[in-house]
């Protein structure tokens, strides 16, 4: 039988704060490229997508925050359930 390996739950916890840190501040940097598109027509696409990336930023962000929230439960869960193994070993 395989042995169960969970590892670096901590570790995607971080990394999924720093994404979520980056997604959310993003929107600082959607103004400093206005009207360096060249044509105007080129300049208001840009301003388009900028204006739809916003609205769909928010859902993959809060999508992201409830997986760190699982990922991290999940990595308390196992902790918990490994001490208890390790506790459970040494009283034999």
């Amino acid at each position: 039988m395989a042995d169960i390996v969970v590892q670096d739950l901590g570790a995607l916890v971080d990394d999924l704060a720093i994404l979520i840190d980056e997604f959310d501040h993003a929107s600082k940097f959607q103004d400093d490229y206005k009207g360096r598109w060249g044509q105007l027509n080129a300049n208001l696409s840009m301003g388009d997508f900028a204006f739809n990336w916003r609205l769909h930023r928010k859902k993959i962000i809060e999508a992201m925050k409830e997986f760190q929230g699982q990922v991290s439960s999940a990595e308390n869960s196992w902790s918990e359930a490994e001490s208890e193994m390790v506790k459970g070993l040494e009283k034999k």
